[in-house]
């Protein structure tokens, strides 16, 4: 089988994937979390050797990521305790990294010399 080479689906797959697994599990309930095997289609895409500046950007990506991530748990514990901190993670997780290297590929930096 013929995997496909684009880092771009990848990212629109990983926000697709985390904003799929939060409307399901919101709609159907924890049962829903099994949409997030939909990122297992991650695996038929080819993954080719970074150069120099993609690396820097991916590392850029990570940081950012943390940090939203992170962010993004405070208002689940305070406003939705009863919610599963898993499932808030995974999907913030995805949705985040997803968005941060689009953006980061997009644009080629965020913040700080070009």
């Amino acid at each position: 089988m013929k995997k496909i080479d684009s880092f771009v689906l990848r990212f629109w797959l990983e926000i697709g994937t985390g904003l799929a697994t939060l409307l399901a599990v919101l709609i159907i309930g924890e049962a829903g979390f099994a949409v997030s095997s939909l990122f297992a289609i991650t695996a038929f895409l080819k993954r080719r050797k970074l150069d120099e500046r993609e690396t820097q950007l991916f590392h850029r990506a990570n940081t950012l990521t943390l940090g939203l991530v992170y962010l993004s748990m405070f208002p689940v514990y305070f406003f939705f305790p009863a919610f599963n901190w898993l499932i808030a993670l995974f999907c913030s997780f995805l949705f985040f990294h997803g968005l941060c290297n689009l953006l980061l590929y997009k644009f080629g930096s965020v913040g700080g010399a070009k």
